[in-house]
């Protein structure tokens, strides 16, 4: 059997770059595989298990697990699916209709890296809608010991507002809070730290001609087995 995996787009900012093409499976069936005990799929999968969302969250995981969907069911809401266990990787992206705001499109990312027998799963998700995306991240080790969720700051570095800065900060961001979001790398064993701006700072730097593409940067993070957590 022959899978053809299609190049989707990264996010940049909060806009979708350009429309995504859906992995096609050529040849006949695939073979049902014993899934990897330290591979994303299956700490995506313990990960559903216990997750209890926030009621502000609108993801499609989110969805899943109020309408209480099985594994199977939870998979199938997302069109486009890659699967790379090779790198430990996956990423899964779709499309709903049924939140009365409007549509909401998922974007699922995870990772998981490696250590002696152990593997830190890293669970980003994002939704986006009438143009605003959101994001969280989770953070689990996995392993024969069993799935355990853990905090951020066990295994990323301190991060300051001032590090996504790529020069002086501008005014309209002086003061301002700013969130993160994590990314995991396709290949190798780096995690990208991106600054997310707040709303309204962001309104402000727009009209203050700022181009926050250039006024920040992401943070690269790599991954130290010997310790268990990522460093700068």
């Amino acid at each position: 059997m022959f899978t053809f995996h299609f190049p989707f787009p990264e996010f940049t900012g909060f806009r979708c770059r350009r429309a995504l093409l859906p992995v096609l499976l050529l040849g006949g069936m695939a073979q049902a595989a014993a899934p990897d005990p330290l591979g994303p799929l299956e700490g995506v999968r313990q990960f559903m298990a216990t997750f209890t969302p926030d009621p502000a969250e609108r993801s499609l995981l989110a969805y899943a697990r109020r309408e209480r969907l099985d594994w199977a069911a939870t998979q199938n809401l997302f069109a486009a699916q890659v699967h790379d266990a090779p790198n430990h990787y996956l990423e899964w992206r779709g499309h709903s209709g049924l939140d009365p705001a409007g549509q909401t499109f998922t974007v699922v990312r995870a990772a998981t890296f490696l250590r002696s027998g152990q593997a830190l799963l890293v669970l980003t998700r994002e939704w986006c809608a009438a143009g605003r995306c959101e994001s969280r991240t989770t953070f689990a080790w996995q392993g024969p010991g069993g799935w355990k969720s853990v905090p951020e700051g066990s295994v990323i570095p301190l991060i300051r507002d001032a590090d996504f800065a790529a020069g002086s900060v501008p005014a309209c961001l002086r003061g301002v809070t700013l969130g993160v979001q994590y990314v995991p790398a396709r290949q190798g064993t780096a995690l990208h730290a991106l600054p997310l701006v707040p709303a309204a700072a962001q309104q402000r730097c727009e009209s203050a001609g700022v181009n926050m593409t250039t006024a920040t940067r992401p943070l690269r993070l790599n991954w130290t087995p010997g310790v268990g957590k990522f460093r700068r």
